[in-house]
């Protein structure tokens, strides 16, 4: 038998008192539950974050030291000379030995600069990772750009490999999709009566990440299209990936709001960064 220790009256096996003091705690104990949980969920977010980070700065940092160290090389090597050739040398005038001493000089100062702007590049990517990359900016690009006349490049960054953007530039075909792309967004938004206006991205409402077999199932995804482009597909490895339920908001030509919401996969292609699958998991399967 358990009596309440607030106010002495007996209360039920399993059950709680019904009085002010003990209600007042036992609403106290589910608050902080909730913060408790709360709390657990943005850690994780911000270590998800910290992780996509760091790998996209490991991958900038090889790129750099890879540059550098060919910049280096570049304005370091000087011609083998052998003995026979000194006298040669000796005789080369001295208004040439003066300009290509001043050649070697050029080139060095040209590979510091070059390293020099490397480096600043990858700050600005590092910025980018901090403060615009991740997932979630990928699908609020990825949704503006549907509905952007000028939009053609960032919706096919996001939906096409970029061994599939290589290749169509390569032939030179590339800026006559992206046009093609802009020409219909253009010809949708004219289309639009009254106080109508194209969807804008409000929020994610769930996010759930993509198990191993989902994963396999957005590399065949982007397989298929890498095939349907005549790229060989070695390279294509999802690393991560999520389903998401975006909510989005328009206005009808009445000038009412509506509200809608759609499921996407979002995946990072491995040096390739956020990819978008605009269909829900259940079609990686």
């Amino acid at each position: 038998m358990a009596f309440c220790r607030f106010c002495g009256k007996q209360i039920p096996e399993g059950g709680t008192c019904d009085c002010s003091s003990a209600k007042a705690k036992e609403a106290a104990a589910n608050e902080a539950a909730n913060v408790q949980q709360s709390t657990e969920t943005a850690v994780e977010e911000v270590k998800e974050t910290v992780s996509e980070v760091k790998e996209e700065a490991v991958q900038a940092a090889e790129a750099v030291q890879e540059s550098v160290n060919e910049a280096a090389a570049q304005s370091t090597e000087a011609p083998q000379v052998n003995t026979a050739d000194t006298a040669k040398i000796a005789d080369t005038p001295v208004s040439a030995a003066s300009d290509n001493v001043q050649v070697s000089a050029k080139n060095s100062k040209n590979a510091v600069y070059i390293a020099a702007c490397i480096v600043a590049l990858v700050v600005l990517m590092l910025l980018m990772c901090l403060f615009g990359g991740g997932a979630k900016s990928a699908v609020k690009k990825y949704v503006k750009s549907a509905s952007d006349k000028k939009g053609g490049k960032t919706y096919y960054s996001y939906t096409l490999p970029k061994d599939v953007i290589k290749k169509l530039k390569k032939k030179d075909k590339y800026d006559e999709l992206v046009d093609d792309f802009n020409d219909m967004v253009e010809e949708a938004l004219e289309d639009l009566e009254g106080k109508e206006t194209a969807p804008k991205f409000m929020k994610i409402v769930t996010k759930t990440k993509l198990d191993d077999s989902e994963l396999e199932g957005a590399e065949d995804y982007f397989k298929d299209i890498c095939s349907g482009y005549d790229v060989k597909t070695s390279n294509i490895k999802v690393v991560k990936g999520y389903e998401m339920k975006l909510k989005t908001k328009n206005k009808d030509e009445d000038g009412d709001v509506e509200y809608h919401k759609t499921m996407i996969c979002v995946v990072k292609l491995k040096g390739d960064g956020w990819k978008i699958i605009p269909h829900s998991k259940e079609s990686l399967d």
